[in-house]
């Protein structure tokens, strides 16, 4: 059996072609990957410790969202159908089933079938979801202040920008799509 020795692998260093430095695309993605998991995990923390995760946390500020909506309107709330609120949260989730079930589980919400079409379910965030969201708000608006703390408002107003324009979202707001 032949035995590679650092000579050789002198050698074959040589020998391959110097590698291409990432084109600035692929550097500015390599930069956000690398940045979302830095500004998340003391997120994931913070839900970890209260039974949450980032998604569970997600489908109660939508729920809070649309309660509050109906009450400035007047509008009888009803709940949100599961499939508003996968369409309305801030990532994809496979089964929305799986986590309003847990959610359900804890007190935070409660699932109604709609009357006229079985098919619908209705989520409700409880008194108990509300009084999460209230606890959690102080301590997440911090973390937020100690991410972003060392931006200027111009500096994140255009950082929005500048990440709503790389993502799409700001062609889709204009379209009025999702």
């Amino acid at each position: 059996m032949n035995r590679a020795t650092p000579a050789d692998a002198e050698q074959t260093d040589r020998a391959s072609p110097p590698s291409t430095p990432p084109s600035p695309e692929r550097e500015t993605y390599f930069t956000l990957v690398r940045t979302h998991a830095v500004l998340a995990a003391p997120f994931h923390r913070l839900f970890k410790a209260r039974g949450l995760s980032p998604a569970l946390y997600n489908i109660l500020l939508v729920l809070r969202g649309h309660m509050q909506h109906d009450r400035k309107t007047g509008a009888e709330h009803l709940g949100v159908p599961v499939l508003r609120i996968g369409r309305e949260m801030l990532t994809r989730e496979p089964d929305m089933t799986r986590l309003i079930a847990r959610l359900e589980k804890a007190g935070l919400v409660c699932r109604a079938r709609c009357e006229h079409d079985r098919r619908i379910v209705f989520v409700r965030i409880t008194p108990r979801g509300l009084a999460m969201l209230d606890a959690l708000e102080p301590e997440i608006d911090a973390l937020h202040r100690s991410q972003f703390g060392g931006l200027s408002r111009e500096e994140l107003r255009l950082l929005n920008e500048l990440l709503n324009r790389a993502s799409g979202m700001d062609r889709r707001e204009r379209r009025g799509d999702p």
